[in-house]
C-alpha cells in the first residue's frame, strides 16, 4: 500500500470513529421522537429541501423508492408531511413539511447544530478555518460524484 493509500485509510478510520461516537446522541434524539432512523433522516432532508419528490427523498435517505413511500405515508399519518400536486406536472407529488413537521425538524436541526458546535470547539481558529475549507472541498467532491452517476 502506498503512502497516499495509508493516509486515506487513516483519515477514513478517524472519520468513521468520530461519526460512530457522535451517533449515540442522535440515536437518543431519534428514539425520544418515536421515529425510525429513516424517518428522522427524511424529516431533516425535507427540512433542507422542502418540495422534493418521494424519489428524491429515497435517493437522499439511501433507500428503495418503495421503502420511501412507506416512510412518507407514516409521516403523513403523523401529521409531519403533506403531499401536494406539482403545479407543472400533475403526475408528480411534492412533499412539504406541515407546520408541526417544520417545528419538529427545526428543533432537531437546532439540537444537532449545538452538538456539532460543541465538537468543533476543540479546534483553534486556524484549525476551524482549515476544517471549513476541507469540508467544502469534500462537499464539492460529493457533488461531482453525484453528477457523474
Amino acid at each position: 500500500m502506498g503512502e497516499r493509500d495509508e493516509l486515506l485509510e487513516a483519515a477514513t478510520d478517524a472519520l468513521v470513529v468520530f461519526l460512530r461516537r457522535s451517533v449515540p446522541r442522535t440515536a437518543e434524539t431519534v428514539s425520544s421522537l418515536g421515529l425510525t432512523l429513516h424517518q428522522f433522516r427524511a424529516l431533516v432532508i425535507l427540512y433542507a429541501e422542502d418540495g422534493c419528490t418521494t424519489t428524491d427523498l429515497a435517493d437522499a435517505v439511501g433507500v428503495h423508492p418503495s421503502v420511501a413511500t412507506g416512510i412518507v405515508q407514516r409521516m403523513v399519518q403523523r401529521g409531519l408531511f403533506e403531499r401536494h400536486e406539482d403545479p407543472i406536472d400533475r403526475r408528480i407529488r411534492r412533499l412539504t413539511l406541515t407546520p408541526m413537521g417544520r417545528e419538529l425538524a427545526g428543533e432537531v436541526v437546532g439540537d444537532a447544530r449545538v452538538q456539532r458546535r460543541r465538537q468543533l470547539e476543540a479546534l483553534d481558529d486556524a484549525q476551524l478555518e482549515q476544517a471549513r475549507g476541507l469540508l467544502e472541498t469534500m462537499l464539492e467532491g460529493l457533488d461531482k460524484a453525484r453528477a457523474e452517476v
